[in-house]
């Protein structure tokens, strides 16, 4: 029992410091996008989804530990958090927990995410090499290279993040969304994170923008 708490003890420090570093991605893909690297650019947006999602995993193990009557044992919390390692479930638990939504995301760039194609993107923009069919070289088909990825994709991928950064900003400061992590819940409250973020990339989605707007005529929450 010391063992279990002392293991869920470290999980709200471990999701603020995946969200944090999801935020230092986040920048430095925009930062290489305004310089026109765009493979790079497009890797390091996967990265902070992914960062995001293992952020989600920490916050969901967190939040069940304290409210559901059982007791996790540590074989269970070991089945739950190896899945922080896997780059697809990171990026299917950004969907998952409270993005399946038209407001962060759009469909084309939903089933990219949910067929675990963005995987797939993450390694053809950091790889050259040939395509595999199966556990073989599918020598059929043309290489692959890090200058063929799309800058159009890299766009809307750092668009999907930074939405989903002021969508909750706004949203915890309305009262509208809570995180379970109060250091990251607190941190998205500042008017000060929402107003950086939509400065460092202005572009938004349309449903994002008409939630935002909406959220902002209501009054902030007494903090």
């Amino acid at each position: 029992m010391d063992n279990v708490r002392c293991i869920l003890n470290k999980l709200p420090r471990l999701a603020a410091a995946s969200f944090k570093n999801a935020i230092r991605l986040h920048e430095d893909a925009i930062l290489l996008f305004k310089k026109d690297r765009i493979p790079s650019a497009l890797h390091t947006a996967i990265l902070s989804i992914e960062e995001l999602g293992k952020y989600s995993i920490y916050e969901h193990i967190w939040y069940h530990s304290r409210v559901d009557p059982y007791v996790l044992t540590i074989e269970q919390l070991q089945e739950s958090i190896l899945d922080s390692y896997s780059h697809t479930i990171k990026q299917r638990w950004f969907i998952n927990e409270n993005r399946d939504d038209e407001r962060f995301i759009s469909k084309p760039l939903l089933r990219i995410l949910k067929d675990g194609n963005l995987e797939r993107i993450k390694q053809q923009a950091t790889y050259v090499g040939l395509l595999r069919k199966g556990k073989n070289i599918d020598f059929k088909k043309r290489m692959t290279s890090p200058f063929r990825a799309s800058k159009k994709t890299t766009d809307k991928l750092i668009t999907l993040v930074n939405d989903y950064i002021v969508v909750m900003a706004v949203g915890i400061r309305k009262a509208n969304f809570m995180l379970d992590v109060p250091e990251i819940d607190n941190w998205l409250a500042q008017k000060e994170v929402e107003d950086h973020f939509v400065d460092l990339w202005p572009i938004m989605q349309p449903s994002a923008k008409r939630f935002v707007d909406r959220m902002r005529r209501y009054k902030d929450e007494e903090r």
